[in-house]
């Protein structure tokens, strides 16, 4: 089968193949050679068409390697991911209720009464209910920004955190129930200086985040500046 058929008849896109290639649970048998693009077989349909359904149903490509890999079973796999989503759902269901107390308070907000709904959320997360934080709805950066790189000039390492030189970010969500993917685009410019040698260098590229939480790869440069004088 031809890539587009395949895709067709799975109801995919190209990327969703590449990200099962790429996540290290899925080679063809045929893959691509010289001039020749990628020959699918049956056995190739099949095993995409349950990765698509484990997928759909909620399991990600970090499950579905483990169980590959025989770390973990389905039965296991399965139970941790329900546990999951539904403390996530746990979560949505009280910022939904809270936000339809607004709603029957009717509250502004020019006046809203903060004092009042701190003190409900507190007494209730003390009774070990859960609340939307800001990195459920954002996308709390779990993967560190910060790299030991080493100057061009004299070789001295020096750890920087990159998110001081971050110029922005870019986000597209996968379409597999793995949540958004996450590029940090960042470069130093001419704002980095070796603590050895005093000389300024420049640090630029990009570090991906897929699924979020999770590293999957980076381009870092280091480059020489060249002389202000």
């Amino acid at each position: 089968m031809r890539p587009k058929e395949i895709q067709k008849k799975l109801g995919i896109n190209a990327d969703r193949i590449k990200l099962f290639k790429r996540e290290g649970v899925f080679t063809p048998e045929n893959p691509p050679s010289g001039n020749r693009g990628t020959d699918y077989t049956e056995s190739d349909f099949k095993n995409l068409q349950f990765l698509v359904v484990l997928t759909k149903m909620g399991l990600t490509c970090s499950d579905i390697r483990k169980m590959q890999e025989g770390d973990c079973t389905l039965e296991e796999a399965v139970n941790y991911r329900k546990t999951q989503i539904e403390a996530d759902m746990e979560k949505k269901r009280n910022a939904l209720t809270s936000l339809s107390d607004l709603l029957q308070n009717q509250e502004q907000f020019e006046t809203f009464h903060t004092e009042h709904y701190w003190d409900i959320i507190t007494e209730r997360e003390s009774k070990g209910e859960e609340f939307i934080d800001v990195e459920d709805m954002y996308g709390y950066r779990s993967v560190s920004l910060i790299r030991t790189v080493k100057c061009p000039y004299c070789g001295d390492e020096s750890e920087i955190d990159l998110e001081d030189y971050e110029t922005g970010t870019s986000s597209y969500d996968n379409e597999i129930g793995m949540g958004e993917d996450m590029v940090y685009e960042f470069d130093t410019e001419d704002n980095l200086e070796c603590p050895k040698c005093v000389r300024k260098f420049r640090v630029s590229g990009w570090i991906r985040e897929y699924p979020m939480g999770a590293y999957d790869s980076e381009d870092i440069k280091v480059d020489e500046l060249a002389d202000d004088d």
